[in-house]
């Protein structure tokens, strides 16, 4: 567990952060996979003084944000899980959610050969997962005592993508709006939507003042830190348009295209996933930078 500011602490383990924001009514944003609620299990249970858990915020409907929600809310039934529009559509799909909690059992098993779980958990694949409240960019959570979690919409990852804005603590929670941080100097660039609207959300968020950037999957960025973590993120998204482009140009097949991309992004900290699940991310990169392309032409 780590306090961060006044109204946050973070719990979870490196791979996967759990933000408890609030003192009296209290969310807890990105609920993580199964394995990662282990973690925040037995971090929270021996903690006193706790927040009344009024919320799960689910920051967007991808299985590394969601599939941590039956097990959270065994623990606080009373709470309403909160997401966009979008992801509820995703979250009432039977066929996708077998595929989620499919990769969420082997996330489990690589948590417990990392030795950062100690406990297997086999989570039943839900029919769907309920979303008991739905918000949108400019909608607030109210935490009581006045405390507000704001509501920003910053699609281009996803369609459903949410960031949360504290601003008493100027607190970011960002989601997977940057990108994914394979290392403290390289940022894998998740532009699964469009690419030209995941940058306009990058640029947003940096407009809002900031001094914890509480990313949900590995490091927390803090103070001066904020500004070159932003603009690391564009350019390495810019950098991997233009290399795709490039590639394409020189004529390249995509395959060999896919195979290049694979090898230059699936390394250190990304290597949490699975081969199969970023061999999917880099063929979801190509076809928005074709997708980016032909839009130009028109």
């Amino acid at each position: 567990m780590m306090r961060l500011t006044e109204n946050v602490i973070c719990l979870g383990n490196r791979h996967f952060n759990h933000y408890v924001v609030g003192q009296e009514k209290a969310a807890i944003v990105e609920c993580g996979v199964s394995g990662s609620v282990v973690s925040f299990r037995q971090q929270w249970t021996p903690m006193t003084d706790k927040p009344h858990i009024e919320y799960l915020v689910a920051s967007h409907a991808h299985f590394d944000h969601v599939c941590g929600i039956p097990a959270l809310r065994d623990l606080f039934p009373q709470a309403q899980l909160v997401a966009s529009a979008e992801a509820k559509k995703v979250l009432s799909n039977p066929k996708i959610l077998k595929n989620f909690f499919s990769q969420d059992e082997r996330m489990t098993e690589l948590l417990l050969r990392e030795g950062l779980i100690d406990e297997d958990i086999k989570t039943p694949v839900p029919e769907q997962i309920i979303v008991d409240t739905i918000v949108k960019g400019g909608d607030e959570l109210d935490l009581g005592g006045g405390l507000k979690l704001e509501v920003i919409d910053v699609p281009g990852h996803s369609p459903c993508n949410l960031a949360f804005y504290l601003p008493d603590d100027q607190v970011m929670f960002l989601s997977d709006t940057a990108g994914f941080q394979t290392s403290d100097e390289l940022i894998f660039p998740i532009f699964f939507q469009d690419f030209e609207i995941y940058m306009a959300s990058v640029r947003r968020l940096m407009s809002y003042p900031t001094k914890v950037l509480a990313i949900p999957h590995e490091r927390i960025w803090v103070n001066e830190e904020i500004p070159d973590f932003y603009q690391r993120a564009l350019d390495t998204a810019q950098d991997a348009y233009d290399t795709i482009v490039e590639m394409l140009d020189s004529g390249l097949d995509d395959e060999t295209i896919k195979q290049n991309l694979f090898e230059r992004y699936y390394r250190e900290r990304l290597k949490v996933y699975v081969p199969e699940n970023i061999t999917l991310c880099v063929d979801l990169l190509l076809r928005r930078v074709r997708q980016s392309l032909l839009k130009n032409q028109a």
